[in-house]
């Protein structure tokens, strides 16, 4: 299952936590990659964030995924999880092209 997570810094986050956090942070990510659940990580053009381009079994897994990473786990981090689906627009495509 494809999926996005948006994760956006907190406006409380403490600068410091960040910092101690970050090489663990990148590792974990690092990892999901290596082993396939995270296929691409995306920096935010504006605010402080990432977006992680996700595939997993299911939407559940990558929501563990997520859970698990340290910034997650000391609450610097908004999180937004999005299962994504085919398009369906795109089937009246061939039902425009039957008519």
């Amino acid at each position: 299952m494809k999926t996005f997570v948006v994760l956006t810094r907190r406006p409380d986050a403490d600068a410091g936590q960040l910092a101690r956090h970050s090489r663990p942070e990148l590792l974990a990510v690092w990892k999901g990659m290596a082993e396939g659940a995270v296929r691409a990580v995306h920096g935010l053009q504006e605010g402080a964030g990432a977006v992680l381009e996700m595939e997993t079994g299911t939407a559940a897994e990558a929501g563990r995924f997520v859970a698990a990473l340290p910034y997650v786990q000391e609450g610097l981090l908004d999180v937004q999880v999005f299962a994504l689906k085919p398009f369906p627009a795109f089937e009246t495509l061939s039902s425009a092209a039957a008519a």
